[in-house]
């Protein structure tokens, strides 16, 4: 199992009380896929580069998870479907 990290930006519209839900959701995504959520922390709501689905900001969730490398294509493909999340990137860490 190796170390990644995961950067989301979850929908601006999307409530506090919501919010905690799509992170919930994410992590359940992780979990199901056989990784260990270490932390998870929330950075805010930022501006975004460029505007994505014509909005300019979006709420920022930084992960860190340990995980095998076989299983990402399948946390990648429902991540792809997850509507509250516009955007997201994993990295390996070293």
């Amino acid at each position: 199992m190796k170390k990644y990290e995961i950067m989301y930006i979850i929908n601006p519209t999307i409530l506090e009380e919501g919010r905690d839900a799509v992170v919930e959701k994410v992590t359940g995504i992780l979990t199901a896929a056989g990784a260990t959520v270490a932390k998870s922390e929330k950075w805010g709501e930022r501006k975004l580069a460029y505007p994505i689905d014509k909005k300019k900001t979006g709420f920022y969730i930084l992960a860190t998870f340990d995980i095998d490398g076989t299983q990402l294509s399948a946390v990648e493909g429902k991540l792809n479907i997850t509507e509250e999340v516009i955007k997201y990137i994993i990295v390996k860490q070293d």
